[in-house]
């Protein structure tokens, strides 16, 4: 059963939806909407579990579940163009700092 969000962490993803798709930024357009992509890495939690979540990427839909190119569709595929999703979630935070979105307390 998931855990619910703290009120931080509910802040956090609300920042980093607003950044709009990652994707979609890199291909010039950079007001897409997105939903968050919680990164996974099977070494630290397994199989179909999600990681923290501050630890999430912004993808629109076509980029993140439904399209030919999309992350679940094609993960390595995915990755191979675009960048790992330690990757990603680096340059989305790095966003938040640019956008001055990012508060570390």
């Amino acid at each position: 059963m998931a855990r619910s969000k703290t009120k931080k962490e509910r802040e956090h993803m609300d920042k980093v939806v607003r950044l709009g798709c990652l994707i979609c930024r890199k291909e010039g357009n950079p007001y897409s909407p997105a939903e968050l992509h919680h990164i996974r890495d099977v070494t630290l939690v397994g199989l179909g579990q999600r990681a923290k979540h501050t630890e999430v990427i912004p993808l629109c839909v076509a980029h993140h579940r439904i399209g030919k190119e999309s992350f679940h569709n094609n993960s390595r595929a995915f990755s191979k163009k675009w960048g790992s999703q330690k990757e990603l979630l680096i340059e989305t935070l790095n966003l938040l700092v640019h956008d001055g979105l990012f508060q570390e307390e």
